[in-house]
């Protein structure tokens, strides 16, 4: 429970009706952030407020942001920068659409591969529905972990908002062949996750002292016909 403070633009299961809007949820965000910060210097003396207390020692942990689009990736960055928060990005799988902006805002990122699926154009009338923008993101998509490798963004992979979690590794073997190298999928699975929460003395590599979790397989784990004979984790196989 003392990982990463996380954050978001969307209000999750909350009941209220506010924030309604993209816009009023940046403006909660950044009250919070100046109401805490107000807080800190003299409020306490003045009144108990157990939530800016409590979100006041989140800031000790590393922040993470779901932006979850390439505009809110930008966004989120903008807010970070504000209040001098290094955001750990969780992306939407479309930051190749502007990677120039993504590059520029130097933050690490989470980056999901739950590429779309083919569009059924079978239908004459359904292929006409179908937008050139679906069309080329169905086509890029793979290609978007290569693309921000290229630009040296450093990201992680997750397996977030994936439906089916069984197609992780399939859509990681796609995105390799779209171009991204292995020796970047591995790091992204391993080196770069713990490094960027602060844990690299503890998880992410196998070394002596360390809660190592590792595969053994028949062949290259990125290979389509690998086969995973066993799995361990923190020393007891599975």
């Amino acid at each position: 429970d003392r990982t990463a403070a996380f954050y978001s633009f969307k209000k999750g299961t909350s009941p209220q009706d506010y924030p309604s809007s993209l816009m009023g949820a940046i403006a909660l965000l950044r009250q919070t952030y100046y109401d805490a910060q107000w807080y800190k210097t003299n409020g306490n003396k003045i009144e108990y407020n157990i939530t800016l207390d409590a979100f006041n020692k989140l800031q000790e942990l590393p922040s993470i942001f779901e932006g979850g689009d390439k505009y809110n990736d930008v966004r989120a960055k903008q807010i970070g920068d504000e209040f001098k928060i290094k955001y750990i990005i969780k992306g939407g799988g479309n930051e190749y659409q502007r990677l120039y902006d993504i590059q520029n805002t130097l933050s690490k990122f989470i980056i999901p591969i739950n590429f779309p699926e083919a569009i059924d154009v079978e239908d004459p009338y359904d292929a006409e529905q179908a937008s050139l923008t679906e069309l080329k993101h169905w086509e890029m998509a793979p290609a978007n972990l290569a693309m921000l490798e290229k630009n040296n963004i450093s990201f992680c992979i997750t397996t977030a908002d994936l439906k089916d979690k069984s197609m992780f590794l399939k859509n990681l073997r796609k995105a390799i062949k779209y171009g991204l190298s292995e020796k970047m999928a591995l790091k992204a699975l391993t080196t770069n996750p713990a490094n960027f929460i602060g844990v690299q003395d503890k998880v992410g590599s196998l070394k002596q002292g360390m809660l190592a979790n590792f595969i053994i397989t028949s062949k290259n784990i990125f290979e389509d016909d690998a086969i995973i004979f066993e799995t361990w984790s923190n020393g007891i196989k599975h």
